[in-house]
């Protein structure tokens, strides 16, 4: 991972040092994050972020400081670190979080026989919806590889260059992701929100481990973990976050299906009203905050001249019309994120997180997929179109922001079921120590701005 900077002509210098901080590094994610890693899947995402902090601290700041060097916190020089951000991500992060998880279960007596016997339904119920799910992503990613013709490269997996193969191997492998996703997460997931999030995380995990990693060792060309195959690979990374967001999506359906009718039956978890009337008020709640968050991001609009761009969607040029528009749109978005994201934040900053998150998508899903088709145009997902559409990106992220923090203003003063004993109950039964959702932020807000930005030219 690290035996390049350190004493070249002496390999096995280079080894010592890579081992101990490894194991220095291990070490500390035991003693600080090891309390939080109690599923396979927390395991993973605190392995990611951990791995993702320390590229950072490490060939960004700890590295040229040793070696005598600059410390040059400009792009340039992410760039020049990308490949050891996948070796940390693929070879140090994921691999920490799993083996950690694992062995604490070992020793913890998690994998007790009887314990096993009581959690395979809930494995393979887990297993079979994520595998519908996956296949529902799969169709979405599966149109885009249609049109690029990526099939036959896939079907290469075993030897073959018929397009048919391909479409058939990519199926498997979307419905094997979105089982392995059901199984990692099935009990980190709580809401629909949050579950689409955590699909976007595990897009952007398997967009490295995929077409990064293990495609090019299976066809024999080794790892492509440099700045050019990531500049190559951007469009998948696109396909995979969209992919994410459908998996998260349909997961959560068909899981909270489950819960309402076998687990939200219990006295303890039902609130003083019926469905309907909140949904309705998370509706409502959620376009009053959009006009924060639409007006944070008429900023961005105005200083890029997009509005018109906009408003080219009803058949007009004028900012005014566009502004109309954005706005009925923020609107329609704002209510998606009062039913999504209802119960997932407490506070104000876990709001603003879930936020910014949810704009970040809307980026990806927005300006760089669906507007394009409503146009009559491709998807705009090779990285030229993204970088062009960067700064819409930022106008993403302060309506996300800003509407969250107002929606999470509103749920506090006008939500019954925030009351100070309701919420205690309902926290205690949602939410547990070993909750990966800090992590879920770190991964999807770090990767998902910076990567572009590695990019670029």
């Amino acid at each position: 991972m690290i035996s390049g900077p350190f004493a070249p002509s002496y390999p096995w210098i280079g080894l010592a040092n890579h081992l101990f901080l490894s194991a220095g590094i291990g070490i500390g994610f035991g003693l600080f994050l090891g309390k939080l890693a109690t599923t396979a899947g927390s395991g993973l995402l605190w392995g990611e972020a951990h791995a993702l902090i320390w590229w950072i601290i490490g060939p960004l700041v700890f590295f040229p400081f040793v070696l005598g060097g600059r410390l040059e916190w400009t792009i340039e020089a992410a760039r020049s670190a990308f490949p050891a951000l996948l070796g940390y991500l693929v070879g140090y992060g994921a691999v920490l979080g799993l083996a950690y998880s694992s062995l604490s279960a070992v020793l913890t007596g998690s994998w007790q026989p009887r314990v096993l016997r009581r959690l395979t339904m809930d494995f393979f119920c887990a297993a079979i919806i994520g595998g519908m799910a996956g296949l529902v992503g799969g169709l979405a990613f599966g149109a885009w590889m249609e049109r690029v013709g990526f099939f036959p490269l896939v079907a290469g997996l075993v030897r073959s260059n018929s397009p048919d193969v391909g479409r058939l191997l990519h199926f498997i492998i979307s419905v094997v992701i979105g089982a392995s996703y059901g199984v990692l997460f099935r009990r980190d997931i709580r809401g629909i929100g949050s579950s689409i999030a955590w699909g976007v995380a595990y897009g952007i995990i398997w967009w490295v481990l995929g077409p990064l990693t293990i495609m090019p060792l299976w066809l024999g060309h080794g790892v492509q973990w440099s700045l050019a195959a990531g500049q190559r690979a951007f469009p998948s990374l696109v396909g995979h976050l969209i992919y994410g967001i459908l998996l998260g999506l349909v997961y959560s359906v068909v899981d909270r299906l489950w819960r309402v009718l076998f687990i939200e039956s219990d006295p303890l978890r039902r609130e003083p009203e019926g469905p309907g009337t909140r949904s309705l008020r998370a509706i409502g709640m959620g376009i009053l905050a959009s006009l924060a968050g639409g007006l944070a991001f008429t900023i961005v609009m105005v200083e890029t001249g997009a509005l018109p761009v906009v408003a080219s969607l009803v058949g007009h040029t004028s900012s005014m019309a566009g502004f109309v528009v954005h706005m009925i749109i923020s609107a329609i978005i704002g209510a998606s994120y009062g039913l999504l994201f209802r119960q997932e934040a407490y506070t104000y900053g876990a709001g603003l997180c879930w936020g910014l998150v949810y704009g970040l998508m809307w980026w990806f899903l927005g300006p760089l997929t669906l507007m394009p088709i409503l146009l009559g145009a491709e998807v705009q997902w090779p990285l030229e179109s993204a970088l062009g559409a960067y700064p819409s990106l930022i106008g993403h992220l302060a309506y996300g922001g800003a509407t969250a923090l107002a929606y999470q203003l509103l749920v506090m003063r006008y939500d019954p079921s925030q009351r100070p004993g309701l919420r205690r109950i309902r926290t205690h039964s949602w939410r547990t120590p070993g909750t990966s959702v800090p992590a879920l932020w770190v991964v999807v807000l770090v990767l998902g701005i910076m990567l572009p930005l590695i990019f670029s030219a």
